[in-house]
């Protein structure tokens, strides 16, 4: 057919409606970052959520544990001059507080809803912007978790947040007028107008100085809710949140569906404890064939590997308790080796490790003994799997199980003329040795488009890519230069660029897989720093490591 064909119009299947967006907003005088995701189906609502101290990247709740809700959702970070403000001020100037409002303001107008469609969340300090925005520009809907009342008195407790909201000196007036920002605005109107949902724990340490004594003032509420915590898995501040989610989401859910819950006052949790059984149970578990061993943290750093984690006999002796030695164990055809770990604290173990009753793991962490990490050096090339070792010999147990990782995981790094490789997932962590240089392959495609040296810095950069091993995104491989001499060996990671047009004209015919990010460069076309040492002539090779894989091209030569 002759006739001309429109252009390709965007498909709207491939458009994530619900894509979380991070944006600043300076429209106010201080700009604000936040998140912003947008409602799905008809619900007709606006979920706000605060951050507490030490968010991951400044947001809570940004993970997965909102998902589900259908509602829009805006995550605001509280990070000015890169410090905390509580969404209040700096040095008692509460630009920072307009510019928030302003936002928040700004987002409903632009989803056309009132502040009855609006639900503030937030755990701890976060908790407490909830209810100090809510209350005083009356946001309808407050869910808040362990939030601190007086402001004033607990940031001057932790001076560098103390002096960048209170001022340099602190002044007592300063911290009189945060510690009665919330309570006072509670006495006058006593939440009037709000639906609010106090989630707390006596086992938080701070309950009595900023929970408790605050309590009445929500006398006047239209619905208030107080959710108390009585569990052995909540023991202090950091775990009332954990522990409530579910509630907490079915909460917002209900609140976004125009429901209003009223629990009232809910005491949830399980306090009361068997404590024979509870002894029963946990010296079975003791004398059981089994161990607990999972990665947190993991790295290669030269020819070392850092990791770090938790690994214990689980269950109690009824005997009291016992020291436990650790090491690490790597194995490959019939052949170990073994690596004494240190034992380190591990936090949180009652409620992690729960398994009928809870049990206090303190000791349960391990990490290598030395801080540069467990030296492979001697140990051959080769693929090996990686348990851990955990004896007791006061009690005659000596187990040993695979090791496996809370997240998964695919480290790679050079090392001279070495590639390492970690990787881990919830089966198995395994390390792989070999020759940085690997497989020539006919399906290579490699062509070294720019190069020069500069002093000390080597620049490299060009198209490598393997018909059949699909180069789609930047995480399809790692590249490496490599510099081979007569005496010793230089290895070097490389970084990717999606450089379609030049890739494409290389990729042969009949082949209709996808290779553009198939373009090696030192990282930000610098070049790589050479060590003093390196003078001399080297063979130049590029290498791709991926999956299993690890395909090499020659460069040519250079004199260093």
């Amino acid at each position: 057919m002759d006739t001309a064909l429109p252009e390709l119009s965007p498909n709207l299947a491939t458009v994530d409606r619900r894509k979380v967006v991070t944006e600043t907003d300076t429209w106010g005088a201080v700009p604000v970052e936040y998140r912003f995701r947008a409602a799905d189906a008809d619900v007709r609502h606006l979920v706000v959520v605060f951050s507490g101290l030490g968010a991951p990247n400044g947001y809570h709740f940004a993970g997965r544990s909102l998902n589900a809700l259908r509602a829009d959702v805006l995550w605001i970070k509280d990070d000015f001059d890169g410090h905390y403000s509580y969404y209040m001020c700096r040095s008692m100037d509460f630009g920072i507080e307009d510019s928030v409002h302003r936002l928040i303001e700004s987002t409903m107008a632009r989803r056309g809803l009132t502040r009855d469609q609006v639900s503030l969340l937030g755990v701890s300090k976060g908790g407490s912007a909830a209810l100090y925005y809510g209350l005083k520009y009356g946001y309808r809907n407050i869910v808040t978790v362990v939030p601190q009342f007086l402001v004033g008195s607990y940031v001057r407790e932790r001076a560098v947040t103390g002096r960048y909201m209170l001022g340099e000196d602190m002044p007592q007036e300063h911290v009189d007028t945060l510690d009665e920002a919330i309570p006072e605005m509670l006495r006058v109107r006593g939440g009037q107008g709000h639906n609010v949902y106090l989630f707390t724990s006596e086992a938080d340490e701070q309950y009595e100085t900023e929970i408790a004594p605050h309590l009445d003032h929500f006398w006047a509420c239209d619905n208030f809710n107080l959710i108390k915590t009585r569990s052995e898995l909540v023991r202090q501040h950091g775990e009332v949140s954990a522990y409530n989610l579910q509630l907490i989401l079915g909460v917002l859910a209900a609140l976004a569906e125009g429901g209003e819950p009223r629990l009232g006052f809910l005491e949830n949790g399980d306090p009361h404890v068997d404590e024979e059984e509870r002894r029963r149970h946990l010296a079975g578990l003791r004398t059981s064939d089994a161990l607990t061993a999972v990665l947190t943290q993991q790295e290669v750093r030269g020819s070392h590997l850092l990791l770090s984690g938790e690994a214990f006999i689980p269950g109690e002796s009824p005997y009291g308790e016992f020291r436990e030695t650790k090491s690490l164990v790597l194995e490959s055809g019939g052949r170990q080796w073994e690596f004494p770990l240190a034992t380190t604290e591990a936090k949180y173990t009652y409620s992690r490790w729960f398994d009928g009753f809870a049990r206090d793991y303190a000791d349960g962490g391990f990490a290598p003994e030395a801080p540069a990490g467990i030296p492979l050096r001697g140990v051959p090339s080769g693929v090996y799997d990686l348990s851990v070792r955990v004896s007791s010999p006061s009690e005659g147990i000596d187990r040993r199980t695979p090791l496996v990782a809370r997240r998964p995981f695919d480290i790679r790094r050079p090392y001279g003329g070495l590639e390492i490789v970690l990787t881990g997932d919830e089966k198995r962590v395994r390390v792989m040795r070999r020759a940085v240089i690997g497989h020539f392959s006919q399906e290579t495609v490699f062509s070294l488009e720019k190069s020069w040296l500069e002093e000390r810095a080597l620049h490299v950069e060009g198209v490598f890519f393997v018909h059949g091993v699909e180069a789609d995104s930047h995480q399809h491989a790692v590249y490496y230069l490599v510099l081979r001499g007569a005496k010793s060996t230089h290895s070097f990671r490389l970084g990717k660029s999606h450089r379609p047009n030049a890739v494409r004209p290389h990729v042969r015919r009949g082949d209709y897989g996808t290779y553009d990010y198939g373009y090696f460069a030192s990282s930000g076309y610098k070049g790589v720093t050479l060590p003093e040492s390196a003078s001399g002539e080297y063979e130049m090779y590029i290498s791709m490591s991926t999956g299993g894989a690890l395909f090499s091209a020659s460069a040519g030569s250079i004199t260093i």
